[in-house]
């Protein structure tokens, strides 16, 4: 009671502001306090404000576990600093850093493998930028990783000799082998932590990305992941694999899924040059990682089996090659099975328009325009002002009526939703703003279609599951999320975040 709550109704795409909510077990049964009946406990929530509890699309939960502390490298701006940073970090049997991203530098200098040599030259060591899609590693880790000599991406200079930057093939192996090698109890210790994070900024609908596991190991993963009480699990193996995904008794499989790499490592696949050369060994379009047959075989298996289907594709070559495929198996009709794509960053309008018209879901983090957006940023360096001002094009598609879904790539962005909507209302093309009401839904109701749970959560409704978060202020008043303060999180109608 002495709430503000907002309900949602999907049938007319309109929120309702209430008062209070009554709570009976696991389910909302009113929305009117006044239904409570003698001997229920009342709480007055001084006029704080009550929405669906949030889901984030697109979080790697161990990374993110991981990179909370020294590891940390985004408050990182000059090379100087890096530097320290690595000097800075838990010496332990695997030494690792990341979150690096040097368009940010004030020194326009680069990242490279000097400090790890001079602090770690003895150990497995390896640091990785932002965006995941390159790393640097020491000389010893290099060996150890073994990669035969012909693996693309691996960073030569003059002379030939590696100098510890990895892209492409390079990067993705290492990364697997290195993470796969650190201890189980570490592992553990990382989700945990990040699952606490996430509750305490409202998540509770995690879309977990799994990526480099033997095949053998992900049911094992999903397992640990659901015995961290308070979330609700949807875990995405991230392997182009339905039967696998099946066999788990998931309806979805993929998230990244990389058809091409990321902006900031000059990887992903676009038309037109990239501005900045990432190494002589990536090409200036960046590069697809899967040919279109396999993509073919991905996506027809998915649609056989009633699966929905996802992959990374941020250039516009990338998601040309995704969509292309989709025209191909479903010859033309809507998809009823909710596929979906990540990022979906450089788009031509063409595209908008195929997506709507297939019902391709689309996995967006609005916080890539807060990082990146806007003059003289990465976008800007990368890819010039024209391709810059048509990124990340949110409201085109929402006016084409494509369900957007909301996610923050953690560790890459903050796991914080509010900073999601925030940015989605204050992207840094005012065409592409998005209402207060429409990132709102973006985060929850539209999360919930994606994944088939629309009628047990992602509103609030009577009858569907007590997912709510409590709110210090109103966001939707007037657009300012980033200002709002997460006070309570509940879960199926338990309290499993409460701000001390």
């Amino acid at each position: 009671m002495n709430a503000r709550v907002y309900s949602y109704s999907a049938a007319d795409d309109r929120y309702t502001l209430h008062e209070g909510l009554v709570v009976d077990g696991d389910r909302l049964v009113s929305l009117d306090a006044s239904d409570a009946g003698a001997g229920v406990t009342q709480t007055d929530l001084g006029g704080a404000t009550v929405l669906p509890a949030f889901a984030d699309c697109h979080v790697h939960m161990t990374d993110t576990g991981y990179m909370l502390g020294a590891r940390n490298f985004s408050a990182v701006h000059s090379y100087n600093e890096y530097a320290t940073a690595v000097a800075g970090l838990p010496r332990e049997r695997y030494i690792f850093g990341g979150n690096y991203d040097e368009s940010t530098w004030a020194d326009g200098k680069i990242a490279d493998a000097a400090p790890l040599e001079k602090f770690f030259s003895e150990a497995l060591a390896m640091v990785s930028r932002v965006d995941g899609h390159s790393c640097i590693v020491n000389k010893k880790t290099l060996g150890w990783l073994a990669l035969p000599a012909a693996t693309r991406g691996i960073e030569r200079d003059d002379d030939g000799k590696p100098t510890g930057k990895l892209f492409l093939e390079a990067n993705w192996k290492a990364q697997a082998l290195f993470f796969s090698a650190i201890p189980e109890p570490m592992r553990r210790a990382a989700e945990e932590a990040a699952t606490k994070l996430a509750l305490s900024r409202g998540a509770v609908h995690l879309h977990a990305q799994l990526v480099g596991f033997a095949k053998d190991a992900y049911a094992a993963e999903i397992s640990a992941l659901q015995r961290l009480a308070g979330p609700k699990w949807y875990p995405k193996i991230c392997e182009p694999d339905p039967d696998l995904a099946h066999s788990l008794g998931l309806g979805f499989v993929g998230g990244d899924v990389f058809l091409d790499g990321s902006i900031g490592s000059c990887t992903a696949a676009v038309s037109e040059p990239f501005l900045v050369a990432a190494g002589d060994q990536i090409p200036a379009r960046g590069a697809l990682k899967y040919s279109d047959d396999d993509v073919l075989r991905y996506f027809s298996r998915a649609e056989e089996l009633g699966i929905s289907a996802g992959v990374h594709a941020i250039g516009d070559r990338a998601i040309e090659q995704c969509i292309a495929t989709w025209e191909r198996v479903l010859q033309g009709r809507p998809t009823r099975n909710r596929h979906f794509i990540e990022h979906f960053e450089i788009a031509r309008d063409d595209q908008i328009e195929r997506c709507a018209r297939l019902g391709i879901y689309l996995s967006m983090q609005p916080q890539f325009d807060l990082l990146w957006g806007g003059a003289g940023n990465m976008y800007e360096q990368r890819l010039g002002e024209k391709r810059m001002r048509t990124m990340n094009a949110l409201a085109r598609l929402q006016r084409a009526g494509v369900a957007l879904c909301g996610g923050d790539d953690s560790p890459v962005c903050e796991l914080a939703p509010l900073e999601g909507m925030h940015a989605a209302v204050h992207h840094h093309e005012p065409s592409e703003r998005l209402s207060a009401e429409q990132a709102l839904t973006m985060y929850t109701h539209n999360p919930a279609k994606l994944v088939g749970v629309e009628h047990e959560t992602g509103r609030l409704a009577v009858g569907l599951a007590a997912d709510f978060v409590v709110l210090d202020r109103d966001p939707i008043a007037d657009g300012d999320f980033a200002s709002a303060s997460v006070l309570q999180t509940w879960s199926d109608g338990s309290l499993v975040y409460e701000r001390a």
